[in-house]
């Protein structure tokens, strides 16, 4: 009889302990989670304000030099197979040679 009580009273911390432990499992869980939500939260803030900036109103009232029309686009430069890069303003862009007329002024010595 007395070991049955002991039995079962060993059996009751056991499972109190156990209970304790899930409790702790389960605020850290909770606690991990609500981190996360967080997390989530200001990251889809920060894309709505990047999305803003990149699709949303122009960055200012001035439209660009592109916009006015006064430089051609980036696409427009490589449709006519450019640089996706403008020139510098008030200059020209150098001529450029093909490598096949590079190599030949290497091997001929006249390496300008």
């Amino acid at each position: 009889m007395v070991r049955e009580a002991d039995q079962a009273r060993d059996e009751a911390m056991e499972a109190q302990n156990l209970a304790e432990s899930a409790r702790d499992r389960a605020a850290a869980a909770e606690a991990a989670a609500t981190r996360s939500e967080q997390g989530r939260r200001e990251m889809m803030e920060r894309l709505r304000h990047l999305e803003s900036i990149v699709c949303g109103a122009p960055r200012s009232a001035t439209p660009s030099r592109e916009e006015q029309g006064l430089w051609p686009t980036r696409r427009q430069r490589r449709q006519r197979g450019g640089s996706d890069y403008a020139p510098a303003a008030g200059t020209q862009a150098p001529a450029q040679e093909s490598s096949q007329e590079r190599r030949v002024q290497t091997h001929s010595g006249r390496n300008v």
